[in-house]
Order: structure tokens, then C-alpha cells, then sequence
């Protein structure tokens, strides 16, 4: 695996660019400093997919991509495996002239990062700079006006401020000995160890304070050449055409959103588990805001990443279609990834592909294989496997491609049948498997189970909604409700009025248990919510229809009987 900080991202970024281009499938994880910045966005089986939606979207903003873990598989169909390459890539934002982001941290997060062991310090000292689209334009408006360097300059920290002035000394005194075309090499100038913000100040500085001097970028340091009047006048002139100090400056600032971005164009499938919050909160920090309502939001991420893959949604379809000895016992990530790598899971279709870890012992045919039981793996033991590290995003991005290409596999079997009875597959072919489940995200915790990114979402198939009421007429307490109700699975209550409440519960079986549970309960009497028979609404609505109803017919009759009862007239 390797780990790309601020230090290295240049170095490794054309290899990470070649894997990117070359992969069949490309699998993504996230760690970010929170989730739920306010209690009352906390997930409900009352949500439809646009509420969730809206929920997500308030907490999100606030809250940043700390570790991005980016896993390419490439399928080489006549060894039939695939190649995995994994990289790991701390992002911080770093501030620059007028761009100073803002973030939320949530303690919970931080403290489940901290038993993961999980490197502050990487992320903070070392992690990759990025911009979205709107700070993208906003610097370059600034560079094109010429104010950037000014509003640098405001910011600049005292300990900066004198690395610039050494510089400057250090230039000062070599200029009263140096003769027209000499060179102060980079290696013979003592500078800070900043970042290119620092680079990009010493060279306008250098150039504002010498007119004598002309200064050239290299490898983020500063090559200084004297000059003379004319040279320096051409060189000036040509400063419009010759945009590298701006465009390294840019390169810097932008950092990971230049994958980011190659990743949008290059439109392979992307794969995730759990994947709905991981898409918008890397929409929302490499690319632009979210979009306010979920079907604008559907149809910019579809516009960006066509082909999507979530595993979590993946399991839950998977298991529908095996026998029950052949299934895991949870849907968590290493659960699943341990099922089908030394579980039961790698033997349930024979002629699954090899998956291998590049530069790394991480391989099929060489790890020792410890005890499972038909289902898992509950005495295995992570020492086995080097660098294992579950919650790293770097990790977990490989397990979510290792366990993608293993449901895959069974579920081109399934689809495909006797069309490939004792062959290898290709690549195309266990995609082929897939093509059904493409762009479902899992939903945790909702009124619907996933949602569709190209299209309407499901229609629920959660049980409907459960109406409690009072029968002395005492004001309902819903805390009290959600716990008696507890103990038959998932359930979520929230008040109706003051002697009544609604739930929501996970499973048709458990609606079931409930109201059998509470057929003659002493305090509540329950039952299933019906909008004409509980609905306030519904119920006013009905009157004041029946109330004009029987005021039209009363009129009628009014009219009817006054006109029998007026004299007739005489007669002609």
C-alpha cells in the first residue's frame, strides 16, 4: 500500500494517473471528521429518500474528508485475475490568500478514528491540499487580477515573513558580487520547509525587490539569475505568455481534486460500501456545494460517476438468492470481506478469479489460510495478514473491490446460468452479473431500503406506520413508547399529538409481534395508521365536507318548500 501525503503526491501521481486509466474497476473509501452535526439529523425509518437526502446534506457541509482510499483492479483475462493496486491519500485544506476553510469536528468520529489508530499528524502536517470548483475560479480570478499576491502577503505568518526576509538578505548580498549571467542555484539558498504558497511569495517579492534579478521555479524551490535591463524588460513582457509559476501555483492548490477530477472523466465504475455518504461528501469537498434537492443532486452525480457499485446494497440483494448456510452473518465490511476470502463465500462458485495486491505479501496464493466456520471467520487471526487494518481508508477501499469481484462473480453465475458452465469468466462477463444492481445505493436506517441514482427511488417496502394512542387520555411520552416497542427490532417513534404517536418499524415480522404484543394492553391501544381514520387533516377535511354537504341539501329543501308553498296567481 502506499501512503500519499502533501510530500510525495507529485511524485506518485503520474503512477497513480496510469492505474486510474488502466483499471476495470475502481473501488473508494472515506474517513471524514463527522457525520451527525445535529441530533435531529439523525437517521429515521420515517425518512423517504429526499428527506435523508436533506438530513445529509446539512451535516455534511460541515464536516471534512480527512483519508481517501482509492483501490484499481485490472482484470488480465488471459491469466483471469486481477491486479489491485491501493493507495491511501491524507487531505487537509490549506488556507491561501482569501480561501480559509471552515470545519466541524465530531467527538464521537474522532475517538472511533483514535481506536483505529488512525495519524493526525498526517493528516494535519502532511495532508493534500484541494480545492472545489468555486475556490478554483475565485484564485484564479485573483491570480488573472493580480491582487492574489497582496492578499498572500496578509496572511503570512510571522515565521514566514522572516524566511522571506533571509532570502532576501542572502539574494542582497550575493547581487553586490555577482556578475551579469551568474546563477544562484537553488541548493545554495537556505529556505524554509513551507509549502508553494511560500515558493510562489519568495518569487514575487524576489522580482518586486531586485529589478536586476530575474527568478525561475524548480521543484518548488527558487533558481535566481542576474540579469541585465533589457533581458529583465523581455522577460516581463513574456511573463503573460509563461503562466508556469501560476499554473504550479494552481497544481498545488488543487492537489487531490486533480484525481478527483480525472476520475469524473474517466467514468469507469466506481465501487463503495455504503457509498451514498462517501459520493456527497466528496462532491461536496472536490467538486462544488450540493445541490439543495435530491433529484438535482441524482442527476449531477449520474453526469459524474455513470457506473456506480455499492456493495452493502450488493449483499442484501446477494443473499436473497443463496441458501441460508451459504450466507454471512453480517453486512459490516471485514465481516464480509473475511467471509469471502477464508469463509465459505470463496467456495460457492468454483472458479472465482485471483485477485492480487501489487509490491505488497497481501496475496491470494500465499497467505496461510486460518480456521473459519462455514460462515466466516471467527478465529482468524489478523496477524496472519501483514499492514491488515481495517477502518484505514487505503484498506478498506481493496476489501470493498475484493468483495465486489467475488459477489460478481456469483451473480454472473446466477444471471448467466448455462452460458458459461465450466469456463472462466471475463471481465465483461462478471460485470454482465451486476448490470441489474448498477447505481443502487444502500440506505441506512430509512423508509426505503437503497436509492436509485438513475431514477425514482424504490417504492418502500417497509410495513406501515403504526398508530399508538392513549386510553386514559394522558399526554403520550414517546421515549416510553420507543422503549416497550425496543425489544421487537428497529423501531422510531415521534409524536402525533398529545395523546398519540406514530411508528415506523423495520420489519413486517416485528409490526406484526407489536400489535399482537399490545392487542389488550392496559395503556395503549394499537394499531395501523390509517390517513382518513387518524389524520387530523384527513379528518377536518371529511367534516367540513359533510358540513357543506348537509348545508347545500338543507338549502335545496328550503328552496324546494318555499317555492311549494307561494300562492299561485290569477289566472289569465
Amino acid at each position: 500500500m502506499s501512503e500519499i501525503t502533501r510530500h510525495n503526491f507529485e511524485e506518485k501521481y503520474n503512477e497513480v494517473v496510469e492505474h486510474l486509466k488502466n483499471a476495470t474497476v475502481i473501488a473508494v473509501d472515506t474517513e471524514f471528521t463527522g457525520l451527525l452535526s445535529d441530533p435531529e439529523y439523525k437517521p429515521s425509518l420515517f425518512d423517504t429518500g429526499n428527506e435523508r437526502y436533506k438530513k445529509l446534506r446539512l451535516s455534511i457541509e460541515q464536516f471534512l474528508v480527512m483519508e481517501v482510499g482509492i483501490t484499481t483492479f485490472r482484470c488480465i483475462e488471459d491469466e483471469y485475475k486481477f491486479e489491485a493496486n491501493r493507495y491511501t491519500f491524507y487531505i487537509f485544506p490549506r488556507s491561501f490568500a482569501s480561501v480559509d476553510n471552515k470545519f466541524m469536528c465530531q467527538a464521537s468520529s474522532l475517538e472511533f478514528l483514535c481506536q483505529n489508530n488512525f495519524d493526525f499528524n498526517k493528516f494535519v502536517y502532511d495532508g493534500i491540499p484541494y480545492l472545489n470548483k468555486q475556490q478554483e475560479v475565485h484564485i484564479r480570478k485573483e491570480l488573472n487580477e493580480g491582487s492574489l499576491f497582496r492578499n498572500v502577503e496578509r496572511t503570512f505568518s510571522m515565521e514566514d515573513e522572516k524566511c522571506v526576509q533571509a532570502l532576501c538578505s542572502r539574494v542582497a548580498e550575493w547581487c553586490a558580487s555577482a556578475v551579469l549571467g551568474d546563477v544562484l542555484h537553488p541548493e545554495d539558498v537556505v529556505l524554509c520547509q513551507g509549502d508553494e504558497r511560500l515558493s510562489y511569495v519568495m518569487h514575487k517579492e524576489l522580482r518586486q525587490r531586485f529589478p536586476n534579478i530575474w527568478t525561475y521555479p524548480e521543484k518548488g524551490r527558487v533558481r535566481i539569475e542576474k540579469v541585465s535591463e533589457n533581458q529583465r524588460k523581455i522577460l516581463e513582457e513574456n511573463m503573460n505568455s509563461d503562466k508556469s509559476l501560476e499554473e504550479d501555483i494552481m497544481d498545488s492548490l488543487l492537489g487531490f481534486s486533480r484525481l478527483f477530477k480525472l476520475l469524473t472523466e474517466l467514468k469507469k465504475p466506481i465501487v463503495g460500501h455504503n457509498l451514498l455518504v462517501d459520493l456527497m461528501i466528496m462532491y461536496n469537498q472536490f467538486h462544488e456545494h450540493l445541490p439543495t434537492h435530491l433529484t438535482h443532486f441524482k442527476k449531477k452525480i449520474h453526469s459524474l460517476f455513470p457506473v456506480i457499485y455499492d456493495t452493502k446494497f450488493l449483499s442484501f440483494e446477494l443473499k436473497k438468492l443463496l441458501k441460508k448456510e451459504d450466507t454471512w452473518d453480517s453486512n459490516v465490511l471485514s465481516n464480509l470481506y473475511l467471509f469471502f476470502k477464508y469463509g465459505r463465500g470463496r467456495h460457492i462458485v468454483l472458479m472465482s478469479p485471483l485477485i492480487q495486491l501489487q509490491n505488497e505479501n497481501d496475496q491470494d496464493t500465499q497467505l496461510k489460510v486460518p480456521k473459519c466456520s462455514a460462515t466466516g471467520a471467527e478465529n482468524y487471526d489478523p496477524s496472519q495478514e501483514l499492514d491488515v487494518k481495517f477502518h484505514e481508508a487505503g484498506w478498506d477501499s481493496y476489501c470493498t473491490g475484493y468483495c465486489f469481484i467475488r459477489m460478481a462473480h456469483i451473480f454472473a453465475h446466477v444471471t448467466l446460468g448455462r452460458l458459461i458452465d465450466g469456463r472462466l469468466l471475463s471481465g465483461r462477463e462478471l460485470l454482465i452479473g451486476v448490470t441489474s444492481k448498477k447505481n443502487c445505493v444502500n440506505v441506512i436506517r430509512g423508509s426505503v431500503s437503497h436509492m436509485c441514482l438513475d431514477g425514482p427511488d424504490p417504492i418502500s417496502q417497509r410495513p406501515r406506520w403504526l398508530h399508538v394512542k392513549s386510553k386514559d387520555f394522558r399526554m403520550i411520552d414517546v421515549s416510553q413508547v420507543a422503549e416497550l416497542f425496543a425489544k421487537f427490532g428497529a423501531v422510531d417513534v415521534k409524536p402525533f399529538s398529545r395523546y398519540r404517536a406514530l411508528v415506523a418499524v423495520g420489519n413486517h415480522g416485528s409490526a406484526q409481534d407489536i400489535l399482537r404484543q399490545f392487542r389488550r394492553h392496559k395503556d395503549f391501544a394499537v394499531s395501523y395508521y390509517h390517513p382518513l381514520r387518524h389524520s387530523f387533516v384527513a379528518q377536518a377535511f371529511l367534516w367540513s365536507g359533510v358540513v357543506v354537504s348537509s348545508g347545500i341539501c338543507i338549502y335545496l329543501l328550503y328552496k324546494a318548500f318555499s317555492k311549494a308553498e307561494t300562492p299561485m296567481g290569477p289566472s289569465q
